[in-house]
């Protein structure tokens, strides 16, 4: 018999009932489905998620307490005269093994697994530990840490894609947006601007890569294990980056921006407002609920960072809060004509 949980078992009976109010199964038919599943007593599933977020939180503050203790490593060097080139060799190979190790795990059991996943935690620190050492025994070629992080950054790359690891994946996209912008910065010889951009117009540039990447990759083999974890970054990214912009712009500094009046760049904001309200359409017309989602939550964002800028210390906060209910409210309500009229066309 099925176990599902109970939104699964209250999707399940709603579409038995349409059937059967359809006359395409008969009440018995119907029954004898509903015996097929049951309600499991409790969702294990959650609870398990919670331990492994517990462990990765634990692992990653033994890490920090062990490896990168100055006064643990110095001890562990004087002992066995090691250099740090020695040290990143070291966690190299130790990276390898764990790496084949993964490997013979998943080819016996090949189905996704939170624990199975939560071992890749494991390549990903001593990775990381080996590229530090590394940078350290190269002195960082003289301040280029973007390179090491650019390292870091396709060796997860590789595994991650390789060996179908989501956390791995994870891990290269957080180590890609470090690596470019200190990459940037290094080419730019520490200036505020590349290429005439400030940091979040650099950013937006990156969230537009991604996606095409995303794109160009998407149909491929190896690709297509990782690729909705690409694509949700690279829509977070695209739209963080965008609001930053909204309220600095292109200012180069902090204290260039506390000069810069407001009406200056409204033009940022527009542009904001009309790439998020693209997104919505976009996003509604492919049936992507998630960049859909996401792009109300931003134009949401949007709206509530206005109001504090321009109009928080001239108008009375019920007012506005109120215009803002209203305006949803009317928002909503034309969602849910089109849904109807959406519905009353395909029937």
């Amino acid at each position: 018999m099925l176990e599902v949980d109970k939104k699964e078992a209250y999707l399940l009976q709603k579409a038995v009932r349409q059937w059967e109010s359809g006359n395409l199964i008969t009440p018995e038919q119907a029954t004898r489905m509903k015996e097929t599943w049951r309600i499991r007593e409790g969702d294990w599933q959650v609870v398990t998620l919670y331990i492994f977020i517990a462990a990765i939180s634990c692992a990653l503050m033994a890490f920090g307490s062990l490896v990168l203790d100055e006064k643990w490593i110095e001890v562990f060097r004087l002992k066995y005269s090691l250099t740090d080139g020695i040290i990143a060799t070291l966690f190299a190979g130790l990276t390898i093994f764990l790496c084949f190790h993964g490997y013979r795990r998943r080819q016996k059991d090949p189905d996704y697994s939170l624990n199975r996943e939560l071992f890749w935690l494991l390549p990903i620190l001593s990775v990381g530990v080996s590229v530090v050492y590394l940078g350290k025994s190269l002195q960082y070629l003289h301040g280029n840490y973007g390179v090491f992080w650019l390292l870091a950054t396709a060796t997860y790359g590789i595994v991650g894609i390789l060996l179908s690891s989501r956390l791995m994946w994870t891990a290269t996209l957080l180590c890609l947006i470090p690596a470019y912008v200190k990459l940037t910065y290094f080419i730019s010889d520490g200036q505020s601007f590349f290429w005439g951009m400030n940091l979040p117009c650099r950013m937006i540039l990156l969230a537009f890569i991604m996606v095409g990447i995303h794109l160009i990759f998407r149909n491929n083999r190896l690709y297509k294990q990782v690729k909705h974890i690409t694509w949700i970054g690279s829509w977070l990214l695209l739209l963080l980056s965008g609001w930053m912009i909204s309220i600095f712009g292109n200012a180069a500094t902090f204290e260039e921006w506390q000069q810069v009046r407001q009406v200056h760049l409204l033009w940022w904001v527009a542009g904001f407002t009309v790439l998020c309200v693209l997104v919505l359409i976009w996003g509604i017309k492919t049936h992507d609920t998630m960049v859909r989602d996401m792009a109300v939550l931003f134009l949401l964002l949007d709206l509530y960072t206005r109001y504090f800028e321009y109009l928080w210390d001239r108008t009375h906060k019920g007012v506005f809060f109120t215009i803002l209910a209203l305006s949803f409210w009317w928002l909503g309500k034309m969602l849910e004509r089109r849904l109807k009229r959406q519905k009353a066309e395909k029937q």
